[in-house]
């Protein structure tokens, strides 16, 4: 398992203009929750890969992590389905779009994790050689502009709107 590739912009961009698609919009309303699910499993691997903790793609990158998670967030919001399932819809979207190099099931599974030893510059490196990466995260910086233009997303009020969803009530589960 590599672990090394970083598609910020892109893990956020594909989520959020399939967010976009009608039916899909219905129910994963909460913008910002998409956002914080596509870079969680970044933002919690990626610090400790840096530090020399982890590999870059073992402790959320996987299965369990984002089962857990969801539960967390869907008792503690007290089975709101309009938060978790957005959350949920974040972060199953950064695993596919890491697919082949993610632990899916681990702990329960062993992984061959490689840890860099420069991991910063060989992220910087790779985005300027790379045209894979380089192509990827510009596609994703059109992704942005497109949803900005199409929404409407001129002024900070309309972004904020934008980023909370609609106004219309949570979906919950009843008891």
């Amino acid at each position: 398992m590599e672990g090394i590739e970083i598609y910020p912009i892109f893990h956020v961009a594909l989520p959020l203009i399939l967010s976009e698609i009608p039916s899909i919009k219905k129910t994963f309303r909460s913008k910002i929750l998409i956002i914080i699910g596509s870079i969680l499993a970044d933002l919690i691997d990626k610090p400790l890969l840096l530090l020399g903790l982890g590999p870059g793609r073992h402790l959320s990158h996987n299965l369990v992590f984002i089962l857990i998670s969801f539960l967390i967030v869907f008792v503690s919001t007290k089975k709101n389905l309009e938060i978790s399932l957005s959350l949920l819809f974040g972060m199953v979207f950064h695993l596919i779009l890491d697919l082949p190099e993610v632990p899916l099931f681990y702990p329960f599974v062993s992984y061959n994790f490689e840890i860099l030893e420069e991991p910063l510059f060989y992220w910087i490196n790779k985005f300027f050689i790379d045209p894979v990466v380089l192509f990827t995260e510009i596609m994703g910086i059109g992704i942005l502009i497109y949803i900005f233009i199409t929404n409407k997303l001129y002024h900070r009020l309309q972004l904020m709107k934008y980023l909370k969803g609609s106004s219309q009530s949570p979906i919950r589960i009843k008891k």
